[in-house]
């Protein structure tokens, strides 16, 4: 019956349903009384058998409204009604010539629907209150009424019996929630398993891209360093990267310098520092306007123009083309990415990035054009290149870059990846995700 509720949301649950039954039999009841009233009244020839319909029917009208909007003012003026209700039926049914005590089928009905009206609160005590008030004053209604026309009061034994088997019912009711009030069903426990493993699966996809990024960035900045020693803030900044990964003493014992627990705050890709000439790297991004002409250039060692909130635009994506040495023609203003939240625009500038890189490794070609768009509430970076394609299918398995740091990646953040590739051709990829986001 509870559905696998927890405790906490099987108890009400458990008591509306058990108050429901109760005013379905109180229907039933009352629903009898007022056909039985009404053949009295036709076939029997008795005027009084309307009256006794229209009690009747006023107990039912009573009951609707409890039914419909359970609350204790409902209930108590619920069974107000009944009770006088009762009284006059009661008076009705045991006038001279009629039944010789009030143990009868007839009287038994209106007082069993009066027990039966309680169902305001939750909980088996309050509910065994109610009906023990309701039977009260059905057995009081009735001894008044059969005082007022004369007559012989007797305890109704269907009544009782009803009222015992609402006791039985709700003890049982209590007793068994409260033998262990903190266990929950199994459906509720496989529901908070289920969330469980997906909250960590959702992580460990987002630390194995953040993994395979960070290393990623790493040998694609020391390739491009060329031969010779490597650059001390290339060097600090793998050092601090390890640090964050397998533990900083991991990173300190190996690296030699205990000056690494000081540096800076973790990069993405770290991009080396510019050489007398201005320029450590071949990348050099070509930016273009709505019509296609280009309005600016930027090379590899030019800081990345800052957003309007001090944060920058595809970072990541710029620093991995400038470490891989590839030239990038931006179509669109990466501006756009203002409408993102900084987890989303984040995320998105990381499998941008990813992208940028996996040209780089495997296109065999040494520009890329980017593509970016603003429209339907949705963002859209199209990547494009030129370089050998490949079959989707063909990936093997160990390859995580396409479907963990770029689809993964995305669609966490509720967005789509779609990728058309022609081997010989080119691929592109096309990046969409909604605005907004974290």
């Amino acid at each position: 019956m509870s559905l696998g509720l927890p405790g906490h949301l099987a108890r009400d649950s458990l008591s509306r349903a058990l108050a429901f039954a109760g005013h379905c039999a109180a229907f039933a009841c009352l629903t009898i009384t007022i056909v039985v009233s009404i053949l009295v009244a036709t076939v029997g020839e008795r005027p009084t058998g309307w009256t006794g319909a229209a009690l009747a029917g006023v107990m039912l009208l009573a009951l609707v409204a409890v039914a419909m909007y359970p609350s204790v003012t409902l209930t108590v003026l619920a069974l107000v009604v009944g009770t006088g209700a009762t009284i006059a039926f009661t008076m009705l049914v045991m006038e001279p010539g009629g039944f010789e005590s009030t143990n009868n089928a007839v009287l038994a009905l209106p007082r069993i629907a009066l027990l039966l009206v309680g169902g305001a609160g939750s909980g088996s005590l309050i509910a065994i209150v109610w009906a023990t008030l309701g039977y009260a004053l059905g057995e009081a209604a009735a001894f008044l009424g059969v005082a007022l026309v004369g007559g012989a009061y007797a305890p109704s034994t269907a009544a009782a019996a009803a009222f015992g088997i609402l006791l039985v019912v709700r003890i049982f009711d209590g007793v068994s929630r409260r033998s262990d009030p903190r266990q929950e069903t199994g459906l509720h426990r496989a529901s908070q398993q289920t969330r469980e493993l997906a909250i960590r699966h959702d992580y460990e996809l987002r630390a194995t891209a953040r993994l395979h990024d960070t290393a990623l960035s790493h040998l694609v900045a020391i390739a491009a360093a060329g031969s010779g020693t490597v650059d001390e803030r290339l060097r600090a900044g793998i050092r601090q990267d390890l640090g964050l990964i397998v533990g900083r003493d991991w990173a300190i014992d190996h690296s030699g310098q205990a000056a690494a627990n000081d540096r800076g705050n973790r990069r993405a890709a770290p991009v080396p520092d510019p050489s007398p000439n201005g320029a450590t790297g071949r990348g050099r991004f070509a930016r273009r306007g709505a019509g296609g002409a280009a309005t600016r250039s930027r090379t590899a060692s030019e800081p990345v123009e800052p957003r309007g909130d001090g944060t920058t635009m595809l970072v990541q994506s710029f620093a991995a083309a400038s470490n891989a040495g590839l030239d990038v023609r931006v179509t669109g203003d990466p501006e756009i990415l203002h409408v993102l939240g900084p987890g989303r625009a984040e995320a998105l500038d990381a499998a941008v990035a990813q992208c940028l890189i996996n040209v780089a490794r495997h296109a065999g070609v040494d520009e890329a054009e980017l593509a970016l768009g603003l429209g339907g509430g949705e963002v859209t970076i199209a990547v494009m290149d030129s370089g050998v394609g490949f079959d989707e299918g063909e990936v093997p398995d160990d390859r995580i870059g396409l479907r963990t740091s770029i689809r993964a990646r995305i669609e966490q953040q509720d967005g789509t990846v779609r990728l058309w590739s022609t081997k010989g051709i080119g691929t592109t990829i096309v990046l969409t995700v909604p605005e907004g986001g974290a």
